[in-house]
């Protein structure tokens, strides 16, 4: 591998030399820092980073250092013909001699330049050295970064974590972090609806949500069950956490949802709900018809942008309205009761679903436009089955807020032929993103999005409409692959080449020396989350022949089962459902199982090597490692329920078959106990609570398989594997 393969991203050109600058040695600086025409509050910032970055890397005080390399930044109107885009991002480094120029043509340019001479710092033994280099740099894509969902795990992230994914995004040129402040989605855990609210609110403070934290904390050896606010509603930080982000180049900005995801604000205030066809206030969707709906609705819009935007001179703000969709397990007191997003009070039933979808975007983005507001998002998921995609730009520009409006096209496939959509209709010359997923179900099982996110710049750039990429996602540095693959394509598709030739690169950037070792481990988890060949969608009805193993491992897991079915018991069935799948073709899944085991065992034992070694990421290599080990610990503990379920159907009882399942079950118990362990000892605080809930339920599954067995005598044995609801525990059902 070439050494310039560890400069995130790609960069667009660069040379380098024979030789080597050397700039200095460990504890001692060889070098010194100078600026020239340095102005504005990031390129400034600039130096200081690049100071602090140096002292840690050389153990030496940067600041003070007044070696013999000179290090020069500075800012540049004249920008190389080269540039053909975005040149306010664009930058250049020459290294030669004794002289290092970092120039950037914008400050986030001079930002970039200073982030990518960090990554080219190499030492041969204790000597700090630069290759000589010519670099012209800028990125193919205006914004590039993440909507960062509110749900699991950002539910419980205090300033410090938001700060740390924003140094991870800028370390990667990443420059837009989109926070989603408010959400709703179905029952799922508990029997109450999962709603969050990450803000305090002036004009309304009765929006608001708390975080239920369920789980058994084998370092603590106690279980945790408790109610608690969420940090950044209750510390109300994220005015800071904006103004952090421009000190590192990241565009903070908020999404505030209203037409889909939407049942809190409409149940808390239901005057401004939705109608049903007998006039019935509905306590769901939006009535379009009630001035008191934008009334509400700006208000909070209002809130948001003179509190949090307007000071810290952000102009972006996302709308959301995607899957305005009719919704079940809405009302706890009626599961399967259906609620509709659509109005029908009769000034509202006289339009369209179609023309009630539009109306509410143009009155939202009109008032955005005239808050200032420049960059407004709505997700395009509306303008494939519901909205007619020329009709909308048509009535955009009629209200002259197509200048403003940003769609976001989102889609989760890594096939191809199976992504939701096919164009961004570049003929209708509307600004648009796309949005990868960076794998979003950390707390069930992570994923290779890497296809998602090549599908999906490979689209942009051929059809050349996309400003931006803007991934759907929840954080856990575990996707970090995922992540690193969505700044290489939005900055440099070309360069950055075939998803082979980026899963190449990535192994050397975060394992170097042992890049080999670790592209077969990484294959090996690209391969347990294959898609395959069979039914598209990832849900609990999927069992069938010639799905590929992320399919299969999904469709096992509890979190799935967590949705509310109809014609289906509620808390469901859990694992007789999955189980009952299984039995559909046996001796096939029995096999997949069994080769995701041994993959997962082998990526397992790579990863754990890697971790030891000090000259690579360690860290990383202990996170896959936990993954590699969640991913084999599904496998095996449905193996285990296979065997059990086999030894059932065993006529001819051994004494012995209590003991042997309990013994069975005792294992899975331990090993499960034991990968909770390694989470509580590798990942961040805020995903322990929704990682650790998954992986209770099934820990205390086997713990009751464990203590049915012991205390039955082998003939009164009776396992049935597809509904063990008989045997189950209050902890077991109090998971779910």
């Amino acid at each position: 591998m070439k050494k310039s393969s560890k400069i995130t991203p790609v960069p667009q050109k660069l040379q380098l030399g024979d030789s080597r600058i050397e700039i200095g040695r460990l504890a001692s600086a060889d070098f010194k820092i100078i600026t020239e025409n340095i102005s504005g509050d990031l390129a400034c910032f600039v130096y200081d980073m690049l100071c602090e970055r140096l002292s840690k890397k050389l153990n030496v005080c940067a600041e003070k250092a007044k070696g013999n390399v000179k290090i020069i930044l500075s800012l540049s109107e004249k920008v190389p013909c080269e540039v053909i885009k975005n040149q306010e991002q664009a930058y250049e480094i020459k290294a030669k001699g004794n002289e290092i120029t970092l120039t950037g043509f914008g400050e986030a340019g001079l930002y970039y330049a200073a982030t990518t001479l960090c990554q080219c710092i190499e030492f041969s033994g204790n000597v700090a050295y630069v290759s000589e280099m010519s670099l012209l740099d800028w990125p193919d894509m205006r914004t590039r970064g993440h909507f960062m969902e509110c749900r699991y795990g950002s539910n419980l992230m205090e300033l410090e974590d938001w700060k740390a994914v924003v140094d991870d995004m800028a370390e990667m040129k990443l420059n837009q972090l989109v926070v989603a402040l408010y959400g709703s989605w179905c029952i799922q855990y508990d029997g109450v609806v999962s709603e969050y609210v990450y803000i305090p609110l002036k004009c309304y403070p009765e929006i608001s949500a708390s975080v239920i934290k369920k789980y058994y904390s084998p370092s603590k050896g106690e279980w945790i069950n408790e109610i608690v606010p969420t940090p950044m509603a209750q510390k109300d930080f994220f005015g800071e956490l904006i103004a952090y982000g421009k000190t590192r180049g990241v565009e903070v900005a908020p999404l505030w949802n209203s037409y889909g995801h939407n049942s809190l604000i409409p149940r808390l205030i239901p005057s401004i709900s939705a109608k049903n066809e007998n006039g019935e206030l509905t306590g769901f969707g939006l009535c379009l018809s009630n001035s008191e709906t934008y009334d509400v609705l700006f208000n909070i819009y209002d809130e948001i942008i003179e509190k949090y935007l307007k000071p810290n001179g952000i102009e972006s703000f996302h709308i959301g309205l995607d899957e305005v969709r009719t919704e079940i397990a809405i009302d706890p007191k009626n599961l399967l009761r259906e609620f509709s997003p659509w109005c029908m009070c009769p000034d509202c039933a006289k339009l369209s679903n179609e023309e009630k979808f539009i109306n509410h975007a143009i009155k939202l983005i009109r008032h955005l436009k005239s808050r200032g507001m420049k960059n407004v998002y709505i997700y395009a998921d509306m303008l494939i089955n519901v909205v007619d995609p020329k009709k909308f730009r048509d009535i955009l520009s009629e209200n002259d807020i197509l200048d403003v409006t940003v769609l976001d096209w989102w889609t989760y496939r890594n096939d191809k032929e199976r992504m939701m959509f096919k164009t961004m209709h570049p003929e209708l010359n509307m600004r648009s993103t796309v949005k990868p997923w960076n794998s979003y179900y950390h707390w069930d099982m992570t994923f290779d999005a890497v296809p998602n996110t090549f599908n999906l710049c490979e689209l942009a750039e051929h059809e050349g409409c996309a400003e931006g990429l803007q991934s759907y996602s929840a954080w856990d540095k575990v996707c970090d692959k995922n992540h690193v693959s969505m700044a290489d394509y939005s900055w440099n598709f070309k360069g950055t080449g075939t998803v082979s030739e980026y899963n190449e690169r990535y192994a050397y950037r975060r394992f170097g020396n042992y890049y080999d070792e670790a592209k077969e481990a990484l294959s090996l988890m690209d391969k347990m989350t294959d898609e395959g060949i069979g039914n598209a969608k990832l849900t609990e009805t999927n069992v069938g022949k010639g799905m590929g193993n992320v399919t299969l491992l999904r469709s096992l897991t509890y979190y799935v089962y967590s949705y509310v079915r109809a014609n289906k018991p509620y808390p469901r069935n859990f694992p007789g459902e999955p189980f009952a799948n299984l039995l559909d073709d046996l001796n096939t899944y029995k096999k997949q199982l069994c080769d995701i085991s041994e993959m997962a065992n082998h990526a397992s034992r790579i990863f754990e090597k890697l971790s030891n070694y000090a000259d690579c990421d360690n860290s990383l290599a202990k996170r896959l490692d936990c993954e590699a080990r969640n991913y084999g610990c599904i496998a095996d503990d449905y193996l285990a329920l296979i065997e059990v379920y086999e030894l059932m159907e065993n006529k001819e009882r051994s004494a012995v078959v209590s003991r042997k399942v309990a013994t069975i079950a005792k294992e899975r118990k331990e090993a499960r106990l034991s990968l909770m362990l390694a989470f509580e000892r590798t990942k961040e605080e805020f995903l322990l609570p929704s990682h650790l809930r998954n992986q209770s339920i099934f820990m205390q599954l086997f713990a009751d398989i464990e203590n049915y067995a012991v205390k039955t005598e082998p003939l009164k044995l009776n396992l049935n594997m597809c509904d063990l609801s008989g045997i189950g525990s209050e902890n077991f059902f109090a998971l779910r």
